[in-house]
C-alpha cells in the first residue's frame, strides 16, 4: 500500500514573508531616524544671560536647558551649575507677564550634537510677540548657556516612537503571514492525505 506523500506547500514558501519583514524593519529605522533628528526643529535657541523676541502661538511651551549645543557655529556646554538663573516671559504688546513654572512632565533629547532637558514651561493664551529673558540677577554671575524654547517636542518624540514600533510589529506580523498560511495548508493537506490513506485500507 502506498504511503501518504509529503504535505505541500513547501516550507520554502515561508521566504515570501522575508521582503515584508525587511520592509517593516526599513520603515522602522527610517521613521525613528527622521522623527528623532527633526524632533528639535521647532525649538528656538537663546543664548543666556540674554533676551530674545519670539513669535508664539496659543499653546503650552517648554523651556529646555541644553547641556551640549551649537549656536552660530559656537559650541556651548553646560558643565557648570546654573544656580540663580531665572527666566521670564512678557508680552511685547502690553507688557503683561506670563506665568513660568516647572514642567509638568520631564522631557529629554539628544540628537545632532544637541542634548537638553526640560526645566520650565509656560502657557500662551494669545498669538503674538513675546520677550523671553534669562539672567542671574544683579548680584549673581554664572556660565553662559543655551536655552531652547518650543512646543510639541515631547509629543513629537512620542509619536515617532509609536510610529516606529507600529512599523516594526507590522513588519513582523506581515512577515509571519506566509508562515501561518504554509502551516495551515500543510496541516490541512496532511489530514486529507491521512484520510485518503485510511480510506484505501
Amino acid at each position: 500500500m502506498d504511503q501518504p506523500t509529503q504535505p505541500r506547500p513547501s516550507w520554502w514558501h515561508c521566504l515570501w514573508g522575508l521582503p515584508l519583514l525587511l520592509a517593516g524593519m526599513g520603515v522602522f529605522g527610517y521613521t525613528l531616524f527622521q522623527g528623532i533628528t527633526h524632533a528639535t526643529d521647532s525649538l528656538t535657541q537663546v543664548v543666556v544671560p540674554g533676551t530674545a523676541e519670539l513669535r508664539l502661538h496659543r499653546g503650552r511651551y517648554t523651556v529646555f536647558l541644553e547641556e551640549d549645543s551649537v549656536v552660530n557655529g559656537k559650541i556651548y556646554s553646560a558643565t557648570q551649575p546654573v544656580d540663580g538663573l531665572t527666566c521670564s516671559v512678557t508680552s511685547t504688546q502690553n507688557g503683561s507677564a506670563i506665568a513660568v513654572r516647572q514642567p509638568s512632565t520631564s522631557t529629554t533629547y539628544s540628537v545632532g550634537g544637541r542634548s537638553g532637558h526640560s526645566v520650565l514651561e509656560f502657557p500662551i493664551e494669545q498669538d503674538g510677540n513675546y520677550r523671553f529673558a534669562c539672567d542671574y540677577g544683579e548680584n549673581t554671575t554664572g556660565p553662559v548657556v543655551v536655552m531652547a524654547v518650543g512646543s510639541g517636542v515631547g509629543e513629537a518624540i512620542f509619536r515617532t516612537v509609536l510610529g516606529a514600533l507600529a512599523a516594526f510589529f507590522g513588519g513582523v506580523a506581515a512577515g509571519l503571514i506566509p508562515v501561518v498560511i504554509v502551516v495551515i495548508s500543510r496541516e490541512r493537506r496532511k489530514k486529507k492525505l491521512i484520510q485518503s490513506f485510511r480510506a484505501q485500507i
